[in-house]
């Protein structure tokens, strides 16, 4: 594998990629810790409500990732990008200015049909080499992983100097500068000539062969693990919280365990991606992954009621996890051979992740009606087998 040095304009994309992620992601992020505490001082605010205003934002991400892919393919990315983002500060500005619960899930729902997920690494991939595809997307999971990292205190930090709404007042800012990124600092295409081939191009999208490009088992293999990964993110922050403080573990210092475990992981991610030089495992890296989440899962079936164990278990968790953040998205855009349904492929990829989240905190709720924590550890377990399988036997 040869290794590619970026040049200016590609380290230009990227960085500003990263630092429009990381300010969108942190208004997204920082609500997350808070919000089933202060959200039952709203009007009207209940456990139920608090849960819906938490899920909707993934599923009106889950609605909107797919159209706006389609859309960008047709009239350029750059233009749907600054229209996604425009939707997230009207829902921000909606989400800070209101006293009531379903006020606060109108605004939430109105930031996720902001969806430029998909659009965005699409964008990214067009503007850089396929050789530092992996470099660019990299740089975009460690922007994933600062956000979330910052958000864990900076929540709480805003609502002992402010107060609730203040959260949401943050994210329309940091709306409006990656608007201002996006608008005067992103080109809109690597080339003219692309430009030009881009707008003389006819497309013919929904189509026979399309949607079987779009769907073909390779594709899908990437499809289902986001949605796995993002599932079992959910349900691990729906259970391990209450698992911790059962361990001994009082909540106020559940956040140091966050940081130094996602700190942690963030440094192995960075010496593979910088010292990893073993093709057989960067070839296999999903599959490897994978299976050490399903290891994981049987610490935490098993080894639960032990603090350190627990801990262990998170932090293998977030390992694989951080990895296969990074890898499955510049994975899946190597593959991609026809650039016209990159942004419609890319954003069924995220669709998918929305997906995951979406369904993980519904599932569990329900599961927690008639299951105890061992027999969701067991569910989780078989899910991970079955994902395990279903990217050994389905790889090409």
């Amino acid at each position: 594998m040869k290794n590619y040095k970026m040049n200016f304009f590609e380290l230009q994309v990227t960085l500003s990629f990263c630092v429009v992620f990381l300010l969108r992601m942190l208004g997204v992020f920082s609500i997350l810790p808070v919000l089933s505490k202060y959200g039952l001082y709203l009007n009207g605010g209940n456990k139920f409500l608090i849960g819906l205003s938490v899920s909707v934002y993934a599923i009106a991400q889950m609605i909107f990732q797919i159209p706006f892919g389609f859309l960008s393919d047709q009239f350029g990315r750059k233009k749907i990008i600054i229209f996604g983002l425009f939707v997230f500060l009207i829902g921000s500005i909606i989400s800070a200015s209101t006293n009531s619960i379903w006020g606060l899930i109108i605004g939430r729902f109105i930031q996720g049909s902001g969806a430029i997920s998909g659009v965005s690494m699409a964008f990214l991939s067009d503007l850089v080499r396929k050789e530092n595809h992996v470099k660019s997307i990299s740089a975009i999971g460690a922007s994933f992983a600062i956000s979330f990292l910052i958000s864990i205190v900076f929540g709480s930090l805003i609502i002992e100097t402010f107060n609730f709404s203040f959260i949401f007042w943050f994210s329309a800012i940091f709306s409006i500068i990656c608007i201002l990124i996006v608008f005067f600092i992103i080109p809109s295409y690597r080339n003219q000539e692309y430009q030009i081939k881009k707008l003389k191009k006819e497309i013919k999208f929904f189509n026979q062969k399309n949607i079987k490009y779009l769907f073909n088992i390779n594709f899908c293999r990437f499809y289902f693990s986001i949605f796995c990964l993002h599932f079992l993110l959910t349900m691990h922050f729906l259970i391990i919280p209450q698992q911790l403080e059962l361990s001994g573990l009082v909540s106020n210092y559940h956040w140091i365990i966050y940081l130094f475990t996602i700190i942690f992981s963030f440094f192995i991610l960075y010496f593979i991606i910088v010292y990893g030089s073993l093709y057989f495992c960067l070839k296999n890296i999903i599959e490897i992954c994978v299976f050490f989440i399903f290891l994981s899962s049987l610490f935490f079936l098993f080894l639960y009621h032990n603090l350190l164990y627990l801990i262990l278990s998170l932090q293998i968790f977030f390992i694989a996890f951080n990895i296969l953040e990074v890898f499955l998205p510049s994975y899946l855009s190597r593959k991609i051979f026809i650039n016209d349904c990159k942004g419609s492929i890319m954003s069924i990829y995220s669709t998918s992740q929305y997906l995951g989240i979406s369904l993980g905190g519904i599932i569990n709720g329900w599961l927690y009606t008639f299951l105890n924590v061992s027999q969701i550890f067991l569910f989780e377990v078989f899910l991970v087998f079955i994902w395990l399988l279903f990217n050994c036997f389905c790889k090409k």
